[in-house]
């Protein structure tokens, strides 16, 4: 006898052997329990499912397959993410013949935050089902996820511990005109009704509410009341009109063998209370659920999610239109694309300015379902955008409520503690500045305490630090301002100072800023200005050399309290006297020039040294096709000894020059000195003795 034989006769025996009863135990467990999950109960089916499991995974391994995938699909129906994904790899691995256990793995690893093995087990269920929706949607959301998490929206979000309890707490909504009363569904111990849900083995939800006191502060959550709102059935999704007098929520009514679907009601205020529930018939089929409603600002559309006839994916959301607040609503609207998809969109909310939010599990997303929004246009809905982290998340997020005309509301997620929906604040934290740095010589790279820093803003802003020990300086959150323009300007005896820029326009959501100052020591000796020659025996400057004075002129803007020497210098050529003549009309015309900008004739001097001091060059340059060597002396004889006649003249007018040395640092300017001391420069600044 075959090795497969003998292991078939002794399953076979074992199941012959088994007492009658207790196969028809197993039998009845069995059927219970798919009885259970045919009719959503599928918290009272898990509990069936493992026991029948138990009896039969050792006697037929197809049946225990196909248990096993149940209770992974229960799990799945239960928003158990964590235990969803561990059954459903346990049929695959139990061979469970069909290959969607694949996706519902790949699913479950998403809303776990397991992208990329989320992706392997997508490809793989591709593989047989190359052209399947559903995988290729999650490949696309694990594509998109990089770039939603790169870019997150400037909100924070937490967990109001207020409002959540052990169970499940979800779909809050404002219920007056100053958003201080919100309305909540809930599970907690305290909700109406003695019964479990079957579906999710909580209590059935029913409204609670809190108020908010002139401090900002919420009071601990209530009932809303015991009837007519709050029944023994589900009550969920409220949502109230822009007037707060029409509470529209859903109420959803299970019984033991039957699920009878949800429906919209809408109550209204009579004083303190709400009273009257009435249903909205949207439907007359009793298979079909209709929820989530949300009112528009102009009361005129009711938009609501539905499985009903038309639509697209599991649920969708639709609308309803009237002509008037207290007119009846005609039929049904899909929304269509796109807005619904094959997946499940659900929970839609409208704020004032008609932008409309829901949640959805079919655009790509980061895991479950995601809150994305859309506006109306005149070509129809704009394409759903998703509002990202930290709103989003790989667990479910639905149920968003905005305060009016506010970055600030709530919404709800099951991120935090498994399978348990709890309630999440979010807001815009103000966007604030901190512009902060080091001060360090340029060229020792030392750093340099006790540097005055200034900042000011296009805005009149004036503010002063001194650097520390550390060379380091901060302006705070509290002195800078969005969309503004600022200068930095750093001052330190016996160095020039600097400048540096910086913008806040265009930021969206806060920064700390740096802005390391280098600043050059003050030289002892003459720094010569760049392009400032002169024709032979002229001392007028050429246009176009002044514009190669602004540097200093924005120098002498940065240091107010310099004085500078204008030195000017000729070549060889001609008599002392002529050539000290012609070079102290040439620093006059320098000093001249930065007097008509604004420069006080106070803090110049001008002054001629003729042709006494020839050029020393310090590093090696080019002119005209001509190379000087560092530590050549441009004296009479060094030129006179040049052979070509191009080439001497070159040399001579590079010592009809014009450099300037700071000779003080002590210049107080008058009280009505005008000077533009912190005036912007319109170019690239170029520290005087550049090239």
């Amino acid at each position: 006898m075959g090795k497969g034989v003998k292991v078939f006769c002794l399953i076979l025996f074992a199941i012959l052997c088994l007492p009658p009863d207790d196969l028809r135990a197993q039998n009845r467990r069995v059927e219970r329990a798919d009885k259970a999950f045919e009719l959503k109960q599928y918290n009272e089916a898990i509990d069936l499912y493992q026991r029948a499991y138990n009896r039969v995974r050792r006697r037929d391994r197809a049946e225990a397959a196909r248990l096993v995938y149940h209770i992974a699909l229960s799990h799945k129906y239960t928003n158990n993410h964590r235990a969803a994904e561990a059954w459903f790899n346990r049929a695959i691995r139990s061979n469970y013949p069909d290959p969607v256990a694949r996706l519902y793995l790949a699913d479950a690893m998403m809303k776990n935050g397991k992208y990329e093995e989320a992706r392997e087990n997508y490809e793989l269920f591709l593989e047989d089902h190359p052209d399947d929706w559903r995988a290729l949607k999650g490949i696309a959301s694990v594509d998109a996820i990089e770039e939603l998490k790169e870019n997150p929206e400037p909100l924070e979000v937490e967990a109001i511990r207020l409002f959540n309890s052990r169970n499940d707490d979800y779909t809050p909504a404002f219920a007056d005109l100053r958003a201080n009363t919100l309305i909540f569904a809930s599970s907690r111990d305290d909700a109406v009704g003695r019964d479990s849900d079957p579906w999710t083995g909580h209590k059935h939800t029913s409204f609670f509410v809190s108020f908010r006191d002139r401090a900002g502060n919420w009071s601990r959550p209530s009932l809303l009341d015991e009837g007519p709102i709050n029944t023994e059935y589900n009550e969920g999704a409220p949502a109230v009109n822009a007037t707060a007098t029409e509470l529209y929520f859903t109420r959803c009514v299970r019984a033991t063998d039957s699920d009878m679907g949800c429906r919209i009601f809408k109550a209204t205020r009579e004083g303190a209370n709400w009273v009257n529930p009435q249903e909205i018939t949207l439907t007359d089929d009793s298979l079909v659920t209709v929820g989530h409603p949300a009112l528009s600002p102009d009361e005129l559309t009711l938009y609501f999610a539905s499985n009903m006839e038309g639509s697209i994916g599991p649920m969708d959301i639709w609308m309803v239109s009237r002509d008037g607040p207290r007119e009846s609503f005609g039929e049904p609207q899909n929304l269509g694309s796109p807005i619904n998809t094959p997946g499940t969109e659900m929970f839609p909310y409208v704020r004032e300015d008609g932008t409309l939010y829901f949640a959805s599990d079919g655009h790509p997303g980061l895991g479950g379902l995601d809150i994305f929004r859309s506006e109306y246009t005149p070509d129809g809905w704009s394409e759903p955008e998703n509002l990202r982290p930290p709103i989003n998340s790989s667990a479910d997020d639905f149920g968003v409520v905005f305060e009016p005309g506010r970055e600030t509301g709530f919404f709800s997620s099951n991120r935090g503690r498994g399978a348990i929906f709890d309630i999440y604040s979010f807001h815009l934290p103000p966007v604030e500045f901190r512009i902060s740095g080091v001060v360090f010589d340029d060229s020792t790279q030392y750093v340099l305490p006790d540097a005055t820093v200034q900042l000011v803003g296009a805005d009149g802003t004036l503010r002063q630090v001194e650097t520390d020990q550390q060379g380091r300086y901060v302006f705070e959150p509290s002195i800078l301002r969005e969309n503004t323009r600022y200068e930095i300007l750093v001052n330190k005896s016996g160095y020039f100072s600097s400048r540096a820029q910086q913008s806040t326009i265009g930021f969206d959501r806060s920064q700390d800023f740096v802005v390391d100052l280098a600043i050059a020591p003050i030289p002892e000796t003459a720094i010569e200005l760049p392009e400032i020659l002169y024709d032979f025996d002229s001392w007028v400057l050429r246009p176009q050399f002044k514009d190669s004075l602004n540097g200093l002129v924005q120098t002498m803007y940065d240091n107010p309290t310099i004085v500078i020497e204008l030195a000017s210098h000729t070549d060889s050529r001609g008599t002392h006297e002529y050539n000290d003549t012609l070079s102290q009309r040439r620093a006059q015309a320098v000093v001249d020039y930065l007097i008509e900008q604004d420069i006080a004739r106070k803090r110049l001097v001008a002054r001629g040294y003729g042709k006494r001091n020839p050029r020393e060059i310090v590093q090696t340059i080019e002119r005209d096709g001509y190379v000087f060597e560092e530590g050549t002396v441009l004296s009479e004889d060094f030129i006179n000894n040049l052979q070509d006649e191009e080439h001497r003249e070159v040399a001579h007018q590079m010592n009809r020059r014009t450099e300037f040395r700071v000779i003080g640092e002590d210049y107080e300017p008058p009280e009505d000195d005008e000077t533009p001391v912190l005036q912007p420069p319109e170019t690239p600044e170029r520290r005087p003795g550049e090239d």
